[in-house]
């Protein structure tokens, strides 16, 4: 029986679940109290079935025999596109998505749209993370000046980091000190290499858990908290590096796009699209220079996107 059995129920928070199992953190004074955070503060749990599916990053309330009686209000849940097209839940309470990028590989447009996207949808803040700005220096003019417009066309924070010969996060690490953060981002644009840099112990984290859990890092697709050294968490979840979006209503795609609001209430249809309506203001103020051409054609894009997936 567990040592608080018949005690005031617990806060935890939910560090990886396995379906009727998982593993959590007592609560926020003890998760920051050792370095690697995994052993000594953490606990096996268990789901009822009646609390429903708890995700990475939720709190808890546990019961006796670190049962889960309740799982609290979340701010936010990330997820994608499933199977189906269906909205897949992974990891909830997130503070920020990183969207890593580089130079090399050339940013994938399409693939940047759905991670602003899913972000503003979900109530996460969105951060652009530019890694191998080393490799901007050599590049034609023209070439550097179309990726920093794209950038900033977003209206979403940049941080400029370096990854070699050492990790240099800048103003960055400010925001890695607390709260729950996921990396994302396309292939080969250094994901793997900055998760490396931001968890040294990670080999000696994973062994703690799979002793605890009974599951080791490749032997799950599950989502999971990863204790950062300075506080605060790295979502683990291999089913983000290739990302899709879920079926959604249109109503729901353009909270994505701020630039589109006040603009688009004013349109002469209240369905409008946004494409070649009569009288749609979005249209207008895109010819006029007021709405970015760039997210226009995101949105153009995703909007075609969404079509596919209702087929």
């Amino acid at each position: 029986m567990s040592p608080r059995a018949g005690s005031a129920q617990t806060i935890a928070r939910v560090i990886v679940a396995y379906g009727s199992h998982g593993l959590a953190m007592l609560n926020e004074s003890s998760e920051h109290a050792t370095a690697g955070r995994c052993e000594p503060a953490s606990v096996k749990i268990h789901f009822r079935r009646s609390v429903g599916r708890a995700l990475p990053g939720d709190q808890v309330q546990l019961g006796e025999d670190d049962e889960v009686v309740e799982i609290l209000p979340r701010t936010n849940t990330f997820g994608r596109g499933g199977k189906q097209a269906k909205f897949q839940p992974l990891a909830a309470n997130i503070d920020h998505l990183f969207i890593v990028i580089a130079p090399e590989p050339k940013p994938s447009l399409d693939l940047l749209h759905r991670y602003v996207a899913a972000a503003r949808i979900q109530n996460i803040e969105p951060v652009f993370v530019l890694n191998k700005q080393d490799l901007l220096a050599p590049m034609d003019r023209l070439t550097r000046r179309t990726i920093v417009d794209q950038l900033e066309a977003f209206n979403i924070p940049v941080h400029h980091i370096q990854c070699k010969p050492q990790l240099k996060l800048g103003a960055l690490a400010a925001l890695l000190n607390k709260g729950i953060h996921l990396l994302v981002g396309q292939s080969g644009v250094g994901k793997s290499t900055i998760s490396n840099a931001l968890l040294p112990n990670l080999d000696l984290e994973t062994r703690a858990l799979s002793k605890t859990t009974g599951k080791g890092r490749h032997t799950t697709t599950a989502a999971m908290l990863r204790a950062l050294p300075n506080g605060g968490w790295l979502v683990d979840s291999p089913g983000v590096w290739e990302y899709s979006l879920w079926r959604m209503p249109r109503e729901e795609l353009a909270r994505a796009f701020h630039e589109f609001s006040g603009v688009a209430e004013a349109c002469r249809f209240r369905d409008c699209t946004h494409r070649q309506e009569p009288g749609c203001q979005v249209v207008i103020a895109v010819e006029n220079g007021l709405i970015s051409e760039f997210r226009y054609q995101g949105w153009l894009r995703l909007l075609k996107e969404q079509n596919r997936l209702s087929n």
